[in-house]
């Protein structure tokens, strides 16, 4: 059987991953996140009209985009300069391993955070509810901090009629009704940014059941993050250096490759015009896309 174009694309992608070339892997990686800024640019361009409780889709979306692109800046390598050390320092290139995976487990968690609001939910309602009840209860912890200046007093001012706004709208929801009674309380009275999920919740209800490489990633950079010991164990003086094969920043670089193919794959099934636009694509670009998206997705059980 002859191999198509998109199944000699494929094979040349795979060749591409087995090489763990840094330099190589960072310049397909800021393309993909230009590319996920360039569809999403489409619903501004084409006027697309969007509902209240999607207007911050777009900050999420750029929150992840940013996180993208400041690990792309950190895997890029940073050359030292000391005043005081300058024979042993000046001129070395080295990686802040360590803070890559920190940034990476803020892209998971706002990855997360954009499908529990607009992706997993299975109606509009849900949506609705989801989204409102993550800005409600950001609003009453804000309310919580004392305002000793005039424009603090005047933005808490403000917060409190917004809460009492928002508080109506989750009322009217048919999926707030759902809630147990317990919750409904508790989400009114304190709030529930995530509706009383953890993040292993939503990673699950993502798609990436305990077992999936994803998932084992997150429970990995999240010590990372609490700087617990296994953070110190992992690191020596020769995890720093600046490598193009290095292991360790390539894994790290792949798994937010996948992450950014799997938001681009979200806004093409959110939004028509972002649809269109992406078959519009460049046929590659298409396809490296669509094989990065499958590979994130293939684990799921």
């Amino acid at each position: 059987m002859e191999l198509t174009s998109k199944d000699l694309r494929v094979i040349e992608l795979m060749k591409q991953y087995e090489r763990q070339d840094l330099e190589f892997n960072l310049k397909e990686f800021h393309n993909l996140i230009d590319t996920l800024l360039y569809l999403n640019e489409t619903l501004r361009l084409e006027k697309t009209q969007i509902q209240s409780w999607q207007k911050y889709s777009e900050t999420l979306l750029f929150k992840f985009s940013l996180h993208a692109l400041t690990l792309h800046d950190i895997l890029s390598g940073m050359t030292l300069k000391s005043t005081y050390f300058p024979k042993e320092l000046n001129g070395a290139k080295v990686v802040d391993i360590s803070s890559a995976k920190v940034v990476l487990r803020s892209q998971i968690e706002t990855l997360l955070m954009y499908h529990h609001i607009y992706v997993n939910p299975s109606d509009d309602d849900e949506k609705q509810l989801k989204y409102h009840a993550w800005i409600y209860s950001a609003l009453l912890q804000r309310s919580k901090f004392p305002a000793a200046t005039e424009q603090g007093k005047a933005q808490k001012s403000k917060d409190q009629e917004e809460i009492v706004k928002i508080k109506l709208i989750i009322q009217s929801l048919t999926s707030f009704k759902k809630l147990s009674q317990k919750q409904q309380t508790a989400l009114i009275d304190t709030g529930s940014g995530k509706l009383f999920n953890h993040w292993a919740t939503i990673l699950r209800e993502t798609g990436f059941t305990e077992k999936h490489a994803i998932s084992i990633m997150y429970t990995y950079l999240s010590m990372y993050a609490h700087s617990e010991g296994l953070s110190a164990i992992q690191l020596n003086s020769g995890m720093f250096k600046y490598e193009k094969n290095k292991g360790d920043a390539n894994l790290d670089l792949h798994t937010s490759k996948l992450l950014v193919c799997l938001m681009i794959s979200a806004i093409v099934k959110l939004f028509k015009p972002v649809e269109e636009k992406f078959k519009t694509l460049d046929e590659n670009l298409q396809t490296d896309i669509q094989f990065y998206n499958k590979l994130a997705l293939s684990a799921r059980h």
